[in-house]
This record gives C-alpha cells, structure tokens and sequence, in this order.
C-alpha cells in the first residue's frame, strides 16, 4: 500500500501527498479483557483528528465511537480510548471490559476535510478463549494414567513375565536335556549290541 503514494509522487510532484492508514486485520481479545489496535498513517498528517468507528464499509454504520482533536491527548469514550503519537505516527485505540456484543469489524482511519477518509478495517474476535488447564502433576497423571493402582498392576505384570519367561527356559533345558539322555541311552545300546553280532 505504502508504494501507491510513492508513485504518485514521482509521476505528479505537485500533487498534494496522499494519505494512507494500516493497521491489524484482525485482533482478539477475551470477555472482560481488552483489545489494543495500533493503526498507523504516512508523514504529514499527524496534525489531523484519527478516529474508530464500527461498520464493515467505509461508511461508518455507527458512527465515529471516539476521535482525536488532533492532538496526542488521549481521548476516552464509554469503554473505549484512542491516542496519537505524532512521532511514530501511530494512533492506539483500547477496547476495554470487552464483552461479546463487541466482536465485530471496526474502522480505524484520519478525518480528512473534503476528501474520502483513509481508514483500516479491523476485524475484533471476542472469544472465551482455553479453560484452565490442572497443574503439571495432575495433567501428567492423567495423560499417562499414572496411579498407584496401576504401579501395582504394573509390577505383578512384569512379575508374571518373568515367571513365564523362566519356565519356557526350564521347559527348554528340560527338552535339551531329555534329548542328549535318549541319545546318549541309544549310543550306549548300540555299542553293547556290536559285539553279539560280531561273534555270529
């Protein structure tokens, strides 16, 4: 946006500057809470009235809520305030004690005498926003299920593993060693039953 009134410039120097506000496209605040909206404008126009309205076209459907005299004095109207800073060339509106009748779009902009007014829209969220969260321990404790019941049941588990674990490795040393004493038993008979055949 700020590269329009550049090239204004350049191709009509003599032209007067052109004004040109920004600002957030949106800002969220929560019921009972507030909502800061820093709207900002080009050189030359710090002396101009800035203003907040709502409505979601150029045309204010509500009217002006709050408005500067041109000066950096804060302005406060009902729940709602706005300030200019000449230097910076920024004005700050805050929405204070929001409720959720003030979600809506807004318009931060400069009054100008005689011409269209320069402004921003602002979309303003009012949500309830996360619930409170339990402390780290709780939520721990829930995430992971985490309860002296379930050490326990934890502990007979790897118990009974281990149980069944050495008994499939006696049930395995006991096969081995069945095995090697069959075959040891069938070696031993061969061997006593050589010599009758060879005396035949």
């Amino acid at each position: 946006m700020r590269l329009f009134p550049v090239l204004l410039w350049i191709l009509f120097p003599g032209c007067q500057a052109v004004l040109v506000v920004t600002g957030p496209r949106a800002v969220r605040g929560q019921p009972g809470g507030l909502v800061t909206v820093r709207c900002q404008y080009n050189r030359g126009f710090e002396a101009l009235p800035k203003f907040w309205c709502g409505g979601r076209t150029w045309h204010c459907s509500n009217g002006r809520i709050v408005e500067t005299t041109g000066s950096q004095a804060v302005v406060k109207q009902g729940r709602v305030s706005i300030r200019d800073n000449h230097t910076q060339r920024v004005f700050t509106v805050t929405m204070e004690n929001l409720t959720l009748a003030d979600a809506g779009t807004y318009q931060c902009g400069v009054l100008k005498t005689g011409h269209p007014d320069p402004r921003n829209s602002v979309k303003v969220i009012v949500s309830s926003g996360l619930t409170k969260q339990p402390d780290a321990p709780s939520s721990l404790n829930t995430d992971l299920n985490f309860s002296p019941t379930t050490v326990i049941n934890d502990t007979r588990f790897i118990i009974l593993f281990l149980l069944l674990l050495l008994l499939k490795g006696l049930i395995f040393l006991s096969i081995i060693g069945a095995t090697i004493w069959v075959s040891m038993l069938y070696q031993s008979s061969c061997r006593e039953m050589k010599p009758d055949g060879q005396a035949h």
